[in-house]
This record gives C-alpha cells, sequence and structure tokens, in this order.
C-alpha cells in the first residue's frame, strides 16, 4: 500500500492490495496489474503481506483474541487449503473479560509455540529480573516500557456522506445508511460488525474507544500503562485499519511506542502475578510482520526489508534450535515427536511469509535481484506451490521487460500445473499477450478467463484495458459499467473506479454525470471509501 508509483506483485498473492498493484490507465503498459486474484477456494499459494491472519490450520489457542479479527481484509472461506494461512476468529464478551479470563490461564502447548520469540539480551535480562523478583518490587527503566496511546485527537467523520452531501446534495447524504462507532455495541463483537460491513473508519473511532479501557486512549501516550494479549490486538486492529484506510502517517505514528515489539512489557513472563511462569510474547506474530511492513506504506521500503530481516533471522533461528532438539527459545526443553513436527510446520510457514513480505518491499525499490531470489528459494522448497510461484516469476520478468524469461517462467508454470487450463494459465497469457501488443489475444485470453470467474474484478479491469488499447474506449467503459451493475458490492473495487473514471476523462470532458452516479452507488453498497477515490469522483 505504498505510495510509490511503482507497481508490485503483492496483490498477486494477497488481497490487501497497494494502489500501484492497480493498473492505471494513466500510466505506461508496464503497469499492467500482474494479480490473477483468484476466488478463495481456488487459491492454495500462500498469500504475501498477509497482515491480518495468525494463527495457522489446525492450532486452536485457548485465548480468544490472539486470531482478532483476522478476517480483515481476506474473503471468507469455508476451507483451509494447504499452505494458505487463516485462523479462527474468537468472540470474548468485552475486553475485561478476556484480560481477567487470562489470569485462570496457564497455557497449552499449541499456546507455547504460537507465542514463542527470542528476545534481545537487554530485554531477556530484565525478563529474568522481574520474573525472580517479589511481585509488586520490579520496576524497570522507561525506556523499557512501551508507552503507546491514541494520537487521532477526533473520530474521523463518514467520507462518503460528506462527498455526497458536497456534490449530490444534503437530501441524497440523508438517504445514506452506514454503520457507526456508536451503533453497535461497545466491545470486540461490536467492533467484528464494524469491519463485515467494511465501516473501517468506525472501526477505528471504536478501537480508540476501547483503548481507553486501558489507559492507552487519547492523551495518553507517554504513559506507563498495562499490556495484555487482547490489547495488543486492539492495537494490531487499528493499526492494520489505518494502513488499509491509507492513514499510514497516523498508523506510523502510532506504532513507534512499540519499536519491534521486543520491550520487555510485550512479554507475558513481564507480568508474572498475572500468567504464572507463562512464557512468550504477547503480541502476535501478524503484528510482526504490520510493524516490519509499516515504513513501506511511508515510502521507506528499505526500512521495511532491514526489519523484515531481523524477524526472519529470528525466525530461522527458531528453526535451527528446533532442529537441534532444543524447544523455539533454544532451552534444552524435551518436546514430544508431534509437538515438534507441529512447531516445525508453523515456524517454517511463517518464514515463509516473512519472504514474501520481503519481495514485496523490494518489488518498491525495484531490487528484483533480490525479489527472483527469494522466489527462486521458494520454488526449492519441498511442497511449494510450484505453478503458483512460477507464475510469479514470469509475472516479475514481465514487469522487468524480459518477455522471453515471462514466457520460460510460464511455461514451466504449465508444467508445473496439476489440472487442467485454469484461471491463472489463462490471466498468464493475457499478461504476456499484452506485453507483445497483441491486445486482441489478450482480450479472448481475459475473457475466457472471466467466464471461468464471473466476479473477478482484476480479469474484468484487464479486460477493460485490452479493448481500450485495442481502440475500443466505449466498449471497454461498457464492461467495467457492466461489472459494477452486476456486482456492486465487490466491483465497487479501487482500481476499478479509478480506472473507470479515467476512461470517462477520455470520453469526453462531461463525464462529471457519470462520475456522480458512481457515487452513488458507492454510497448505496459501501460503508467505506479512500479519499482518492471521493476525489476522483468529486474533483
Amino acid at each position: 500500500m505504498s505510495e510509490e508509483a511503482t507497481p508490485s506483485l503483492s496483490q498477486y498473492f494477497g488481497s490487501n492490495a497497494p494502489k500501484e498493484d492497480q493498473f492505471d490507465l494513466t500510466q505506461q503498459l508496464n503497469n499492467l496489474t500482474v494479480d490473477d486474484n483468484q476466488t478463495a477456494s481456488n487459491k492454495i499459494e500462500p498469500e504475501v503481506c498477509r497482515i491480518f491472519s495468525e494463527t495457522p490450520p489446525g492450532v486452536q489457542s485457548k485465548y480468544t483474541t490472539e486470531a482478532f479479527f483476522d478476517l480483515i481484509g481476506t474473503n471468507a472461506r469455508s476451507t483451509v487449503e494447504p499452505n494458505d494461512i487463516i485462523s479462527t476468529i474468537g468472540l470474548p464478551v468485552s475486553p475485561e473479560e478476556s484480560y481477567s479470563s487470562s489470569r485462570l490461564i496457564v497455557g497449552t502447548e499449541a499456546d507455547r509455540r504460537r507465542d514463542a520469540w527470542i528476545p534481545c539480551e537487554k530485554t531477556r535480562q530484565c525478563l529474568i529480573a522481574a520474573a525472580t523478583a517479589t511481585p509488586g518490587t520490579y520496576f524497570p527503566q522507561r525506556e523499557l516500557l512501551t508507552m503507546p496511546g491514541v494520537l487521532l485527537e477526533e473520530e474521523l467523520g463518514d467520507a462518503v456522506g460528506e462527498a455526497v452531501a458536497l456534490c449530490l446534495g444534503e437530501a441524497e447524504a440523508a438517504q445514506r445508511r452506514a454503520l457507526h462507532a456508536g451503533d453497535v455495541t461497545q466491545d470486540e463483537r461490536g467492533l467484528r460488525e464494524l469491519v463485515q460491513a467494511g465501516a473501517y473508519r468506525a472501526a477505528i473511532n471504536l478501537t480508540a474507544r476501547l483503548l481507553t479501557i486501558y489507559g492507552q486512549g487519547r492523551g495518553r501516550a507517554g504513559h506507563p500503562s498495562k499490556h495484555s494479549p487482547h490489547s495488543l490486538q486492539l492495537w494490531f486492529t487499528r493499526i492494520a485499519l489505518l494502513v488499509k484506510t491509507k492513514f499510514f502517517n497516523i498508523a506510523s505514528a502510532e506504532a513507534e511506542p512499540f519499536a519491534n515489539l521486543d520491550k520487555p512489557d510485550m512479554y507475558f513472563q513481564f507480568y508474572p502475578d498475572m500468567y504464572g511462569g507463562r512464557l512468550g510474547s504477547m503480541a502476535s506474530f501478524s503484528f510482526r510482520l504490520l510493524i516490519g511492513e509499516l515504513p513501506m506504506h511511508c515510502g521507506k521500503a528499505k526500512e521495511s526489508i532491514t526489519r523484515l530481516f531481523n524477524v526472519l533471522a529470528t525466525v530461522r533461528q527458531i528453526i535451527d534450535n528446533l532442529k537441534r532438539g532444543q524447544c523455539e527459545n533454544g532451552n534444552p526443553m524435551e518436546l514430544a515427536d508431534g509437538d515438534r513436527s507441529d512447531s516445525m510446520r508453523l515456524w517454517t510457514g511463517r518464514e515463509v511469509r516473512v519472504m514474501h513480505s520481503i519481495i514485496n518491499c523490494s518489488l518498491v525499490v525495484k531490487d528484483y535481484e533480490l525479489a527472483m531470489d527469494l522466489l527462486g528459494q521458494l520454488c526449492d522448497r519441498e511442497g511449494a506451490p510450484k505453478q503458483a510461484l512460477l507464475s510469479a516469476l514470469g509475472r516479475l520478468h514481465l514487469q522487468m521487460g524480459n518477455i522471453s524469461g515471462a514466457e520460460v517462467c510460464f511455461k514451466e508454470a504449465e508444467e508445473a500445473k496439476t489440472s487442467s487450463t485454469g484461471v491463472r494459465e489463462l490471466v498468464d497469457r493475457g499478461l504476456l499477450s499484452i506485453a507483445q501488443s497483441a491486445f486482441d489475444d489478450g482480450y479472448v485470453y481475459f475473457q475466457r478467463a472471466s467466464h471461468l470467474e464471473p466476479t473477478n474484478v482484476m480479469i474484468l479491469n484487464n479486460m477493460g484495458v485490452c479493448l481500450l488499447y485495442g481502440g475500443h474506449l466505449k466498449e471497454a467503459i461498457q464492461v467495467l459499467e457492466s461489472a459494477i451493475s452486476s456486482n456492486p458490492v465487490h466491483a465497487l473495487n479501487e482500481s476499478l473506479l479509478l480506472n473507470l473514471c479515467t476512461l470517462y476523462d477520455m470520453e469526453s470532458s462531461k463525464g462529471r454525470m457519470k462520475k456522480f452516479a458512481l457515487l452513488r452507488q458507492i454510497s448505496r453498497y459501501q460503508a467505506d471509501a479512500p479519499t482518492m477515490i471521493l476525489e476522483k469522483l468529486y474533483g
């Protein structure tokens, strides 16, 4: 979600695509989207930058908040495919209930492996001091504490409603029905309801209210406070929502006190009176990825690469410890064979997730050599989804302008397929055709792919691109308009809207009313929309 102008492959792997992953018709041809955006049921490859997921399949936790709102930015699915990283969402009655119930939880084996982390030496010494001191007598130095607070001084308003009132009048705006933070229960249940409705700004407002319970609301930055798995999941959710709504600078500022999530008060053992002998990090692994990727969204992708490589180094140290017969943090703890196998499966999966994030960051800074090296390493892993990864390599070659290299990768991807021609193959062929200026052929491939997945917005977008470059502007507009008419909930997508507005501008200087019609559709079917889209509609 960086503001850089360069497209990346991240949307190919996941659903939370940065702006540059979407094809902007005002850009050159090499900015074409390189995502096949398959339906959930067809995805079998890991997803890159999936900052909203945590627990892998089959791993259940007694903490109902450890997978807090993993559905943000993802599609619900009824089955979990191999290598897919998704988790079950728990639902406590209230933050207070979650916090108090943790006093009674010693921690299961699944909890132990999930929460494991290797702290830095300074933090490790502090944790030893906290665990061995008489309760209530240990007070660490101030710089060793994480002291976050909500920085937004006022609640976010309804941007869509404001745009409708400005462009279409107050009467039209009065007909809009959107959820606000005060319309739901003031707890995690209400937060989930807002997220499911797509009311992300309202959800951000509610996180501020809930964090006030922990003494971490407005005006509390820099003040000591206690942390819990639930409070950290609230912060994870809030920062993720700020990123999703493109409030990158605010997200970065509010995340700053967390640093790299390695301060002593981020660990269970810092609170021996609350969690007894429980060890490990209270911050989810997804939170670590989010903190690592955050600088990329603020135009500092190299800093993200450094952070993520540090995470990767710790993950690989954990894997080495497990291989040597130790537990994750290096202690000589005996693990049952099944438990050790489960730990290896969890941490090798996390290793892959970090590598995916590094690939996305490397594409932002155009470090194609690093991206290709990591994709090659992923291809060589046992059980890797080779067809998906080879396809990604091919699309990376296209982004670099290496058509012959892309052809080789796409051919190898076809040879690695396990079923008949599918959407991925057709999209690869369509992208290759566009790179060769064969727009009519590209349109045919995308049309065939659309028959397999009629609601796939990316495919419809690329059909419009082929028609435009083939000299069929009106037909391109009709394709995108039809997509919205037939499936407004999903088709009112940022990239499609940007492209359609650009086509309206190309068609006539009088496209303002058509844009207002899109604004009406957004007001009717969407709870939220990025400011950039709204400005495009009425600017």
